[in-house]
């Protein structure tokens, strides 16, 4: 080090500065990628067959525009807004079909001959005449769906193509609501629709909240130090950390997701913790005036600290790689990156902030003075001292009970991967997707696909039997299937006094009948979202009103048990029963990293201090911390999603730095008095002080989560302030307590 600050130093700056050039200008290719499908492998489970009705009827993913009022709907300047906009959509490339009250038909039976007649064709004057129409179409099998309960709503409803990106279609249909104004509003809502605000809330919250965590952590900076060198100097490793792990993403070919926007507050809240350490140690010689010399202080400083940073950023970056054993690919990124990036910050703060550091003058004594002024939390960190020293028992039996307590919130702990519950607040898209959910009966579907002869009698009265038990499913909104329209079109076949009106074809030949007639009369629009063109697949198609895992799960559930043992049965996928395969996944991936995370620790603390004891005593406050945070998110009822099932790795990760510090100065401080109770006091005013600026940089960086778009990430930025706090609170408490009770012989030997 001496040699590196006396005569290499300009060299390694410029090595620097060329290495940020290069990574910055990778940025060009970096994309934003919302779709929550890819985190899943493609050719298994629900992602597989979707892909198998993909090519059977195209498009499965559906988006709903809702016209919205305060007053009735079905009123003449709505309607000539819905045809306006209806003519326009049908249009539109990359809808295959865009269905609204325009394509619902009454089918009678007038002299003899089948008539289809619209439902709807213009609006009557007459109140009275507008209601008796609003009933006929809520009476219709059909037409429901496109209208409220409340007749407050009108929907279209369109069927994405497969092919087309989310941001192509989703800013053309923008586009043409705005061609077509009117007093109604008008909402949209699907998966598409989300996932396109998903991208573009991505991007909001990487304006703000890059720059606001940014903001907090040079106040946290100044407000513990006191002097500029504090901020900056964690400030640019924090900066250079953040630009070269973005430019590695992009050399890499990564892209952008809802879980990687914790990158970059991740290390602005961890990045800083090393040089944090050095600020402070400098700051304590400083202090002790033992001599003035900045280049001598930076080398000091540099040799005293090497090891313990180093073995707390091998131990953080470790605990961060379990997050390698989750099967989502962005989850194994984010470990990946994150790793990577406070890898850097540990080559920068052991080498380029000392470096900085030798360019400083030494503080005037007027400084030196402001400086000391940080010193209020003394008082705290000397009682905590009292408390260990005395009822060190006392101490372990509090952590002892808030741990049992934690046990209990564990089975109140749900999973929900449901994208649409992400919004929060009172946003258009929130109240589109509130719409959606509870007047028209959801935008997600779940297909039930049947192969063989689909036209026989025996099938189509097998669908219809379905048809019927599924509409008892709890939470499912509309049901659309083979056997309601030839019921339907048998109404145009039959009097009503005649046995086949308002059932089944008798035979597969009338079957045909029905649908060519349907052909020939242009309005087989919404049948061939049913049943093929060469009659071999046909499906039933299931919509719900509530996107959440368990309403998903205990449909799922019933619809198997409702087909169980079906020949004709092919599969049962939509695209909301993603979000299933993906709770599985959080689920085993939160189990492995957990277990992977507290694996390493233990391993690097055994081999640290070289004990066994070492590993075991230094994971007790990382076992409880992680009771304690998964326990508060049953209690809260704050489910564990793709976000928070982050939470575990990234805690162990940055909390065990706090106990490495703290049996280090300890195992120092012991020698140097050999009395427990002196050395438990003096690391504790010591390295304890850091450990506390370290720990409230990680809240305060991680606090600015809470102004995310996303409920998610909120939970998340509420979550790691609760479980860093119990992570230093155990450092500072219980691994002393611990220390004064069992007398560990790795940190009171000679040795």
């Amino acid at each position: 080090m001496n040699k590196l600050i006396h005569k290499y130093s300009w060299l390694l700056i410029i090595s620097v500065v060329l290495l940020t050039v290069l990574s910055f200008s990778q940025y060009s290719k970096l994309h934003i990628n919302p779709s929550f499908n890819d985190y899943i492998p493609k050719e298994v489970g629900n992602r597989a067959n979707l892909k198998k009705l993909d090519s059977i009827f195209g498009g499965n993913e559906k988006l709903l525009l809702i016209m919205n009022s305060d007053m009735p709907i079905v009123n003449p300047e709505s309607f000539n807004r819905l045809k306006a906009l209806t003519d326009d959509l049908k249009n539109q490339e990359g809808i295959e079909r865009c269905m609204s009250l325009l394509d619902v038909v009454d089918i009678k039976l007038v002299d003899g001959f089948t008539e289809f007649q619209p439902i709807i064709d213009e609006v009557p004057e007459e109140d009275a005449e507008r209601t008796a129409l609003e009933k006929r179409i809520l009476g219709n099998k059909m037409g429901e769906r496109f209208l409220s309960a409340d007749s407050k709503s009108m929907a279209i409803i369109l069927t994405k193509s497969a092919d087309v990106e989310d941001n192509v279609l989703i800013p053309e249909i923008e586009q043409v609501i705005q061609n077509h104004p009117g007093r109604d509003k008008i909402y949209v809502g699907g998966l598409s629709y989300v996932r396109y605000s998903i991208k573009s809330y991505i991007k909001k919250d990487l304006m703000v909240l890059l720059p606001g965590a940014l903001i907090l952590m040079l106040l946290m900076l100044y407000f513990a130090f006191r002097e500029w060198k504090g901020v900056l100097l964690p400030f640019l490793v924090v900066i250079l950390s953040i630009i070269i792990s973005f430019g590695l993403m992009a050399i890499l070919g990564w892209e952008i997701s809802l879980i990687t926007i914790l990158l970059p507050i991740m290390l602005i809240a961890i990045a800083n913790d090393y040089s944090i350490h050095l600020i402070n140690l400098y700051q304590e010689k400083c202090e002790r005036g033992t001599h003035r010399n900045m280049k001598l202080i930076a080398v000091e400083i540099y040799w005293e600290l090497r090891k313990p940073i180093f073995i707390t950023a091998l131990t953080t970056i470790g605990g961060i790689l379990g997050l390698l054993s989750h099967k989502m690919p962005p989850a194994a990124q984010l470990g990946v990156l994150a790793a990577a990036g406070i890898a850097l910050a540990l080559l920068m703060s052991l080498f380029l902030v000392p470096v900085l550091l030798s360019f400083y003058k030494f503080p005037s004594q007027k400084r030196l003075g402001k400086v000391q002024k940080k010193f209020f939390m003394s008082n705290l960190l000397q009682s905590f001292a009292h408390w260990v020293n005395v009822y060190p028992k006392r101490v372990i039996l509090s952590f002892v009970g808030v741990g049992l307590i934690s046990v209990v919130g564990l089975f109140f702990l749900k999973v929900d991967t449901n994208v649409e519950s992400y919004f929060i607040g009172k946003s258009d898209i929130k109240k589109g997707i509130d719409l959606v959910n509870n007047q028209f009966g959801g935008s997600q579907y779940v297909s039930i696909l049947f192969r063989g002869d689909v036209l026989s009698p025996e099938l189509l009265s097998r669908i219809d039997a379905y048809t019927n038990q599924i509409k008892s499913v709890p939470k499912i909104g509309h049901i659309i299937s083979p056997s309601i329209f030839f019921k339907e079109m048998s109404k145009g076949m039959y009097k009503p006094d005649e046995a086949a009106y308002n059932a089944l074809p008798a035979s597969e030949d009338e079957a045909i009948q029905y649908l060519e007639l349907l052909a020939m009369s242009g309005e087989d629009g919404q049948v061939s979202q049913l049943i093929d063109y060469n009659y071999q697949n046909t499906r039933i198609l299931v919509s719900m009103k509530d996107g959440s895992n368990r309403s998903m799960k205990s449909i799922l559930s019933a619809l198997k048990k409702i087909t169980a043992g079906d020949p004709n049965l092919v599969c049962i996928a939509g695209s909301g029963l993603s979000k299933i395969q993906i709770a599985d996944m959080v689920i085993q991936g939160q189990i492995k990293s957990l277990i992977m995370a507290l694996l390493i620790i233990f391993v690097l603390l055994a081999l640290i201090f070289k004990s066994v004891m070492a590993g075991i005593k230094g994971s007790i406050p990382l076992v409880l911390s992680c009771l304690f945070l998964f326990g508060l998110m049953g209690f809260l009822h704050i489910p564990l999603d793709i976000v928070t099932a982050m939470l575990s790795s990234i805690m162990i990760g940055v909390g065990v730095d706090y106990t490495i510090h703290f049996l280090w100065r300890y195992k120092v401080e012991y020698q140097d008095s050999g009395n427990r109770n002196l050395a438990i006091e003096n690391t504790l005013k010591t390295a304890g002080r850091g450990i506390v600026f370290n720990a409230f940089s990680v809240i305060v960086g991680f606090s600015i989560l809470i102004f995310s778009s996303f409920a998610p990430l909120r939970f998340f930025g509420v979550l790691v302030v609760v479980s860093i706090f119990a992570c230093l609170i155990c450092a500072l408490l219980l691994i002393p307590a611990i220390i004064q009770s069992t007398r560990p012989r790795f940190l009171e030997s000679d040795k």
